[in-house]
């Protein structure tokens, strides 16, 4: 991959791929809109791809987007000579970036920009024992430590994220994202332990429809219809259960952190109530 170099292009010859990662989001086209009104420019270049027949956008969707929509006559750019693989992977690692993604925008990210590496670099996958394979599996690990720093998790957490990213098709992301309800990562954590095509589905489109309120009660009705018997009756400690769970996966690394951090104390005696 060639350094850059800066131009200026018109918008409207910017080419945007149909199958990007993330979809345009109004409120950050609003912010970025707001923002030029206050400064008269847009702040950073886009990134684009140099091809045969004009340029293809790699990064800087919602910047373009607010270019098109004031009519602009250019936009500075940063033209890069690179393959389409390379391309997704600046994409992905561009993505990631953001800590207003959705679950679902994240997983897929990161599970696109593990792909893209891979075929870039095919010594890397599971099962190569180079010394150049062991050298990009370190690149990797340190990038898992840098995601997981931005969002407060680990980096285990982050491979299980890469993991539930790569469980979904195309068409589950379409469906998920219009889900009525926010689908938290725990809802795709648990797709991806589905091994049934099935079971797969059925938890999909419950989700989708909103018959289900997260993955782990549609799993259960899905078991449950598979066996003819009726799921049994919770006591009142295990619907508090339930409720705390949900709230819980539900909820940003931030506010489990402010959570934990205001009943330490409380936790730690609970704790130590707990059988080993």
């Amino acid at each position: 991959m060639r350094d850059a170099k800066l131009i200026e292009l018109p918008p409207i010859d910017v080419k945007v791929r149909k199958d990007r990662v993330t979809p345009l989001n109004d409120q950050a086209v609003a912010v970025i809109r707001q923002s030029v009104a206050e400064t008269g420019e847009i702040r950073d270049p886009i990134h684009v791809r140099e091809m045969r027949n004009g340029y293809e956008l790699i990064d800087g969707r919602h910047r373009l987007e607010v270019a098109r929509i004031l009519e602009l006559p250019t936009v500075t750019a940063r033209v890069w000579q690179c393959t389409l693989e390379e391309a997704r992977l600046m994409e992905a690692d561009a993505n990631v970036t953001f800590t207003h993604m959705s679950p679902i925008d994240l997983a897929v990210s990161l599970a696109g920009r593990k792909s893209a590496y891979e075929r870039l670099h095919p010594e890397t996958r599971a099962g190569a024992a180079s010394t150049q394979a062991r050298m990009h599996k370190r690149t990797e690990m340190s990038f898992c430590n840098f995601v997981a720093e931005i969002i407060g998790v680990t980096p285990r957490q982050i491979r299980r994220v890469i993991a539930a990213g790569e469980a979904l098709r195309a068409d589950d992301v379409l469906n998920l994202r219009a889900a009525p309800g926010r689908v938290a990562m725990n809802d795709l954590y648990q797709i991806a332990k589905i091994g049934d095509e099935a079971e797969h589905r059925f938890v999909i489109d419950a989700i989708t429809a909103g018959r289900d309120r997260n993955a782990a009660a549609a799993r259960r009705r899905f078991k449950t219809g598979q066996l003819g018997i009726e799921p049994p009756v919770k006591t009142a400690v295990d619907k508090a259960h339930d409720r705390l769970l949900d709230a819980w996966t539900r909820a940003s690394a931030t506010a489990r952190q402010r959570f934990v951090r205001d009943c330490r104390a409380e936790l730690e005696d609970v704790l130590a109530e707990v059988p080993e």
